[in-house]
């Protein structure tokens, strides 16, 4: 996928917090990026966004601890 500044954004969250659920890394968005998370589509097209952020920061982590 292509690494815009929101996907950059959301996976540095998920790297340095502890651990963001969805909804805590939705109102991160809606409170920098003004988005309108209330909106259905908007809200269901950044949830995809968000797991395979989680998916590719969890993976790069695995990667890691392999080496």
């Amino acid at each position: 996928m292509k690494e815009t500044k929101i996907r950059k954004y959301i996976k540095g969250l998920i790297r340095n917090r502890k651990y963001l659920t969805t909804e805590d890394i939705m109102l991160y968005l809606e409170k920098y990026y003004n988005l309108p998370i209330s909106i259905p589509s908007v809200y269901y097209k950044y949830k995809r966004i968000i797991k395979e952020c989680r998916k590719e920061v969890y993976k790069e982590r695995r990667r890691k601890r392999s080496q």
